[in-house]
């Protein structure tokens, strides 16, 4: 994942810490690895909140471990994830992430039965406090909120262009792939 947008006056190991546990969730995501992924929230209770892809919130680890138990009875694994960082801000004890990605089948798995859906466009924005959960001073995500993204093809409303047309992870500071040299 690339580090676009990550404010230069941060301490470089801070913004590093929360784009490793960035790269972790969605690395876990790909097999619902809920041992990888319990690394990167706070250690218990529910101050944790999720406002999940489907629609529903969770609270705390122990529900989120639970969710992951039941999509991985029902989701053909593993799945494909690519990220794009739009976003990072690193302020004091608190850090936010805005991105964007594509979640499809790997290769030779075939279409992916949830939904009959092959693709999905999915953005998120995820919050880190430098606070375990346990009193130690450890960068962990403590929010989390996911939606989908509007079709490939489908106009951005007030302007000219479409997803397919930027691509995944496009922010204005960067060129459209079409005016990209080389």
């Amino acid at each position: 994942m690339a580090e676009a947008g990550a404010r230069r006056t941060a301490p470089p190991a801070d913004v590093a810490e929360v784009l490793r546990l960035s790269e972790e969730w969605w690395r876990a995501n790909e097999d619902m690895d809920v041992e990888r992924m319990v690394k990167v929230f706070p250690v218990a209770g529910a101050e944790f909140l999720m406002f999940n892809f489907n629609g529903h919130p969770y609270f705390g680890i122990d529900e989120l471990a639970d969710l992951w138990r039941w999509y991985r009875e029902r989701i053909e694994l593993p799945i494909g994830i690519a990220v794009e960082v739009l976003r990072l801000e690193v302020r004091g004890d608190t850090a936010w992430l805005a991105c964007e990605g594509r979640v499809e089948p790997n290769p030779g798995q075939g279409e992916w039965t949830a939904d009959s859906v092959t693709a999905l466009g999915v953005r998120a924005t995820e919050i880190y406090h430098r606070d375990d959960g346990a009193g130690k001073p450890e960068w962990r995500m403590w929010h989390f909120h996911s939606s989908a993204i509007a079709e490939p093809d489908e106009q951005r409303m007030s302007a000219a262009d479409t997803y397919a047309g930027r691509g995944i992870g496009w922010v204005p500071w960067r060129p459209l792939p079409e005016e990209t040299p080389g």
